[in-house]
């Protein structure tokens, strides 16, 4: 790891995509955080500054989300995981890192673990897909479609309805705000974003996962509920797995509950009660 931290946002030219991060904390650990489908590094904020007291926590947009390069090309899974190991590499990152994923993050937080054993140290996998067979792939399909011909506005609702249930809209106005971040993303890299998840293939992949590992799973998640994500804990040696009071989009949804799963696994720490 570099011998100093420059904090702020920045951007990464790698040689495929430009990817914007930041890196906030000095502690000794690199703790990396993935975010949501539809998401962005602010996907985080609630958690950062309890985290940044213990690690020197790195974010960043995924390509196509955010503040990165847009996606204008099919585009894979394994893709984003390569991404990430060529965001380690311009960030001098030689030693293993933790990382957190949430939902397609945790995808690809999982992915990478399997394709890059030797830089992960600990990685925490919340409401990954790992296959979309059958009608939940023609699901993604149809809505990637639909975003390129009506844009963000037009999937929304149906993309958010049970990835935000009532059960955790609490006044709501969390709830604004996410959603208007989510039809502010760009609508043709959010299409070619879902049909990758609709092509997404985990055959072997969690088998080849070496790391300690523990997944989560919101109670409220309509997207992928609890009984779920059990079973694909199953599949991971060793791994663990928990139930937390939230929804799909935990970092957002259920920031205390998520910030005291990280710590008591990462390590021992000073857990908040709220945020």
């Amino acid at each position: 790891m570099p011998t100093r931290a420059v904090p702020g946002m920045h951007w990464a030219m790698l040689d495929r995509a430009s990817i914007r991060y930041e890196r906030t904390g000095d502690g000794p650990q690199p703790l990396v955080l993935l975010h949501e489908m539809g998401g962005s590094l602010e996907s985080w904020d609630a958690l950062v500054p309890f985290l940044a007291q213990q690690f020197t926590v790195i974010r960043c947009d995924q390509r196509g989300a955010g503040n990165s390069e847009k996606i204008r090309a099919p585009i894979t899974f394994p893709d984003f995981a390569d991404d990430l190991s060529a965001l380690f590499d311009h960030l001098g990152l030689t030693e293993p890192v933790d990382i957190v994923g949430v939902a397609a993050g945790a995808c690809i937080g999982l992915l990478f673990a399997s394709r890059y054993p030797e830089r992960v140290r600990r990685l925490i996998a919340m409401n990954p897909p790992t296959n979309a067979e059958g009608a939940s792939g023609q699901v993604l399909r149809d809505r990637a479609a639909l975003t390129e011909v009506g844009g963000m506005r037009a999937v929304a609702g149906s993309a958010l309805a049970r990835s935000y249930p009532e059960e955790v809209m609490g006044d709501g106005s969390d709830y604004k705000n996410y959603l208007a971040r989510f039809v502010a993303n760009d609508p043709t890299s959010y299409a070619f974003i879902l049909r990758a998840l609709a092509a997404v293939d985990f055959d072997g992949v969690l088998e080849r996962i070496s790391c300690p590992t523990l997944f989560l799973s919101g109670r409220y998640d309509k997207v992928r509920p609890p009984a779920q994500i059990r079973e694909v804990a199953k599949r991971v040696r060793g791994a663990q797995f928990r139930e937390i009071e939230g929804g799909h989009i935990a970092p957002v949804q259920a920031p205390a509950a998520l910030v005291r799963e990280i710590l008591g696994f990462l390590g021992p720490s000073q857990v908040p009660g709220t945020t």
